[in-house]
């Protein structure tokens, strides 16, 4: 039978193959060097690790009500991803498949949120019914030590795309979040991380339900 995680993952797979497909042998090598630098520079040991305590952090809820990450816990888990926008395939295939699975988190107790550096708009007010949290300057992705910077051939290759990072985000940075899922448990600690520099690699939904039902134990 055909769960969310094995359907997110065939699409994530086709979207890799196209990739490879659609873009000029240049752009995937600026793509390439851009994961090397980022394993490189650290940054993966850097951010916030399993059993550390999770940063807390205030947004307005879809109730238009002033909340935050540690009044959440206090009503049970809360699973964060960190998102890069709206223009991102990855990111909105990653979002339908923990939309799909959102109804079955709450039954888990379990809060979801939705964080990413670009301000909502009319086009992703309808994207669906999970918490969306506006990251202005990556404020929130910052604590968690997930925001890196582009450098001039990134900067150039997003030009070409015609996607404006630091005019998407409001900040007038090239800057972006890794792209980050994490289960935070109600005593405020990481329960579970998933973060990689290949922007193409995402938390598979189903191994995201599992961590959350493994907290109930």
């Amino acid at each position: 039978m055909e769960t969310p995680g094995t359907d997110f993952l065939k699409k994530i797979a086709r979207l890799r193959a196209d990739t490879c497909d659609q873009l000029p042998t240049p752009q995937l090598a600026v793509l390439a060097r851009l994961t090397a630098r980022l394993r490189r520079s650290g940054i993966l040991n850097r951010c916030l690790q399993i059993g550390e305590t999770a940063p807390d952090f205030t947004f307005i809820d879809s109730d238009d009500n002033p909340t935050s990450l540690y009044a959440l816990l206090a009503e049970g888990p809360v699973v964060i991803n960190f998102f890069r926008g709206f223009w991102c395939p990855y990111c909105r295939t990653e979002l339908e498949a923990f939309e799909s699975i959102r109804t079955q988190l709450e039954d888990l107790g379990c809060h979801y949120l939705a964080i990413t550096p670009q301000e909502p708009s009319e086009q992703t007010a309808g994207a669906g019914d999970y918490q969306l949290v506006f990251d202005k300057r990556c404020k929130i992705a910052r604590q968690f030590n997930l925001v890196y910077a582009l450098v001039e051939e990134e900067i150039a290759l997003f030009e070409e795309w015609g996607v404006r990072i630091d005019l998407v985000s409001e900040s007038g940075r090239w800057e972006l979040p890794l792209p980050a899922t994490y289960v935070i448990a109600p005593d405020r600690t990481v329960a579970f991380e998933f973060v990689d520099v290949d922007f193409r690699s995402r938390c598979c939904p189903d191994d995201l339900i599992r961590e959350v039902e493994s907290l109930g134990r």
